[in-house]
């Protein structure tokens, strides 16, 4: 019986499509997240190599190309392969919502890289730019897929504070190898129209008094790797904490240089970046909505005569507050004198609008003199028993609601110290009403509400 001859293959094109082989990729250290991601790759990459049938006459390909493929076994028969181009296609499967990324089977992770670059690719101008949109295209996933992490790790608002630390660590090395940056994500309002940090604040426990070697929480660790913040970012934060009438934690963010910078001068005066005056805040029981706070100012003389100008900013009764000391510079219509030493307050912004009585407190502060010889003199005496001065009591009552910026309706309360002969003297050297370490301690007690005429604006 005689043999029938193979059957011949289908005559195949010029480009023939070989079985794809998946490869996976990820960054150098694993996103390790307690109960909140498992150990995965940010992206997968499917090669395809397209080949040529044929070389053409004038073929740039190098001489370290792949090597051909004799044959291909099957059932069918076989096919011959000649010289072949690889194309490298990276296909990024990524949710850009939420990042549940699952190992892919038995293929072992290896470091993320960055495409391939247009100039290792063959052929002429048409492959350069195929390449380039294919990379742009992977940084947009890895972008995405960053954003994705840092969502879930404030959506969980993880306690592991080192857990988090390693997590936007390895986000860092990530986007470093896109050439993306961190600081930009992070500050990006990527999450429900806020920044990240926004959202940190408001899912965490209010603040309270931490050791200075407690472990940095997640909020911390966030602003230290979108540092440097941008104004936006910052009215972001000073938002959150707003919201959530954290004090506590406003003074904490107040103590850096990013969040409230010093002017020139003052750096100049104090030899500091961030401003050292103290403030405290007492929400006084009752539905009155009062409340009491104690200022500490630092070189308050000398601060008002060069730098013009101190703002004490709080957060009380959910609202921000500017109690500020200032020079007038300019006369304005119905208003202090122009160089009058002044005090006002006002609200900052997001605050809703409030009516307010208020006085602004500064006692004589306590003397502490030297130890008396054992038989002081008459003047000695004398100068022992200096006749007590009455307390600086200035009046800060609202005529109309006071509104924040940027209401172009905004007000402010403002009174001049030349209205009380002792506070006229905060302007004069030697003052008895600032200690002789130049500080100037103060006190404002408050009530949301009309002000009356009988009034004495008492919070007790």
């Amino acid at each position: 019986m005689e043999a029938k001859p193979p059957t011949n293959p289908a005559p195949c094109s010029n480009r023939t499509l070989v079985p794809s082989t998946r490869l996976v990729s990820a960054s150098e250290s694993v996103f390790s997240r307690s109960s909140l991601i498992s150990s995965s790759t940010l992206a997968q990459w499917k090669l395809a190599m397209i080949i040529d049938k044929q070389p053409l006459p004038d073929d740039p390909t190098p001489t370290d190309a792949p090597p051909s493929y004799d044959t291909v076994g099957s059932n069918s028969g076989s096919v011959r392969f000649h010289d072949s181009k690889v194309f490298v296609e990276p296909v990024i499967t990524a949710s850009t919502s939420k990042t549940h990324i699952h190992p892919s089977g038995s293929v072992s992770p290896t470091p993320i890289a960055k495409s391939p670059s247009a100039s290792s690719a063959k052929g002429k101008g048409r492959a350069n730019n195929w390449f380039n949109f294919t990379a742009s295209r992977t940084t947009r996933e890895v972008q995405a897929t960053v954003l994705g992490l840092i969502r879930d790790l404030v959506k969980e608002q993880n306690h592991n504070s080192r857990a988090s630390l390693g997590i936007l660590e390895s986000c860092a090395e990530a986007c470093s190898g896109y050439d993306l940056s961190l600081s930009t994500l992070l500050q990006e309002n990527s999450i429900e129209g806020h920044t990240p940090m926004y959202w940190a604040i408001v899912k965490r426990p209010p603040d309270g008094e931490e050791g200075e070697s407690a472990i940095p929480d997640l909020l911390t660790a966030l602003i230290s790797y979108a540092s440097p913040v941008t104004p936006k970012t910052i009215d972001d934060i000073r938002h959150a904490c707003l919201l959530t009438s954290d004090q506590l934690l406003f003074q904490r963010l107040r103590m850096s240089p990013e969040f409230s910078p010093l002017s020139g001068t003052d750096e100049m005066l104090l030899g500091a970046t961030i401003p050292p005056d103290e403030i405290t805040v007492e929400n006084v029981p009752g539905d009155e909505g009062a409340f009491a706070v104690d200022f500490q100012i630092v070189h308050f003389q000398k601060r008002m005569l060069v730098s013009k100008r101190i703002e004490l900013d709080f957060i009380a009764r959910a609202r921000m507050w500017r109690l500020e000391f200032s020079i007038v510079q300019a006369a304005q219509y119905k208003g202090p004198r122009q160089g009058s030493w002044c005090i006002s307050l006002s609200l900052l912004e997001h605050s809703p609008p409030t009516w307010i009585d208020s006085r602004l407190i500064i006692p004589e502060p306590i003397s502490h003199s030297a130890d008396s010889p054992s038989s002081p003199s008459l003047l000695d005496r004398v100068r022992a028993r200096p006749k007590p001065k009455q307390t600086i009591v200035m009046r800060l009552k609202s005529q109309a609601q006071l509104v924040a910026p940027p209401n172009k309706q905004c007000t402010a309360i403002v009174v001049s110290l030349e209205d009380n002969m002792a506070g006229s003297s905060l302007q004069y050297a030697g003052t008895s009403y600032i200690a002789p370490d130049e500080t100037l301690r103060a006190r404002l007690e408050a009530r949301l509400g009309r002000a009356t005429a009988d009034s004495d604006c008492t919070i007790c």
